[in-house]
């Protein structure tokens, strides 16, 4: 784990990260980067059918699609974990007949790529896990923080 922190550190220097961090600010910064549109969608039962959070590549188009009915933290993280899989230029494919189910107005040949977690086995998950969590702390160990405002973002719904 030693090893993957450190590349994943080395992956963010120069990276600007806002501070004190703001979700949305990031995900400019990260559509400027990939001189494209980023999108957060909250697809409510995602989880029920699908991994909790999923990156759909169109042509023109980020989609990051979450699981909404989470507390502000788990979705933000979410949200974080499929960036890091961009950030990372992580490649990997998924079924059509679940990307028909989520996605009904998009056709599967549009697709150009899909990152859905399921487990936490793989190289890739392991490396946008740890960038995902890096990039909250802001690029370092997480700073310390009082006691009320860590369960205040735990127990907060996502807006």
């Amino acid at each position: 784990m030693g090893k993957l922190r450190r590349q994943c550190e080395e992956r963010l220097r120069g990276f600007s990260i806002p501070q004190p961090f703001d979700l949305v600010t990031f995900c400019a910064h990260v559509s400027e980067l990939r001189g494209r549109r980023l999108e957060l969608k909250p697809i409510p039962g995602l989880s029920a059918s699908a991994p909790c959070g999923m990156w759909v590549s169109l042509a023109d188009v980020d989609y990051v699609l979450y699981e909404p009915a989470t507390s502000k933290l788990h979705s933000e993280h979410i949200i974080l974990h499929e960036l890091a899989h961009m950030l990372c230029d992580h490649r990997l494919s998924m079924d059509s007949s679940v990307l028909r189910k989520l996605l009904p107005s998009i056709s599967p040949d549009v697709v150009r790529r899909v990152l859905g977690r399921v487990d936490y086995a793989t190289e890739q998950e392991q490396e946008a896990e740890m960038l995902a969590s890096l990039i909250r702390g802001g690029g370092t160990k997480q700073r310390s923080r009082d006691a009320l405002s860590q369960m205040t973002e735990v127990f907060s719904p996502y807006s």
